[in-house]
């Protein structure tokens, strides 16, 4: 089984791949603003390396938000673009959780505007709702889940920044999953969205 892995929903450029469980090269790189023209580059070099062509590719991971609207749309257009010519297996996993990975923990990331995205995630099964908190209220929320280690883009709510691989977290929490059945319904998550619709209503 050959995975294809890709994140390019937030901070990160990140793109991986495995074979029958075992990381062959991974390439993560800060530098949100650049990942719609580096995506495709990274992705031809890596299968280059190892000779692969895309259609060897068995299953493909990606991250579908909440973060840029840009960056989440990036790898999940590459998604839908391969499952139209193969046969490929798509596995979608959120943003925040691809931080988390398999770790009990607090997942945050920027949502601009004085507000981050967050939810709490225990061995890769969010502990509540994904939601869009103002980050003067991030010490409130943390409340509940006093001694996680808070992961993902730690510098807007003034912690340090915590190595993560999200790689080997997006394989991890794909085996708990199964692919998606309709690639064509396939729609990034974007909880400002949500929060839009209340205003209006």
């Amino acid at each position: 089984m050959t995975s294809l892995i890709m994140d390019t929903s937030n901070q990160y450029l990140m793109v991986a791949l495995y074979r029958d469980g075992q990381c062959l090269e991974m390439v993560q790189e800060l530098g949100s603003k650049r990942q719609s023209e580096n995506a495709i580059p990274y992705l031809s070099s890596l299968l280059k390396k190892h000779q692969l062509q895309l259609l060897d590719i068995d299953e493909m991971i990606i991250t579908k938000g909440p973060g840029s609207y840009t960056g989440v749309r990036v790898a999940m257009t590459i998604a839908k673009t391969l499952s139209v010519v193969s046969s490929i297996h798509i596995k979608v996993i959120s943003s925040l959780a691809a931080y988390a990975g398999l770790k009990t923990c607090v997942s945050v990331i920027d949502a601009r505007s004085q507000k981050v995205f967050v939810c709490a995630y225990q061995n890769g099964q969010a502990l509540g709702e994904e939601q869009l908190l103002a980050i003067k209220d991030f010490d409130e929320f943390m409340k509940t889940y006093e001694g996680y280690q808070v992961v993902g883009q730690c510098e807007v709510v003034k912690l340090p920044l915590a190595e993560v691989n999200l790689g080997q977290n997006l394989y991890e929490l794909s085996q708990k999953i199964e692919p998606i059945e309709n690639v064509d319904a396939l729609v990034p998550c974007y909880l400002k969205d949500v929060e839009a619709k209340q205003i209006c209503l």
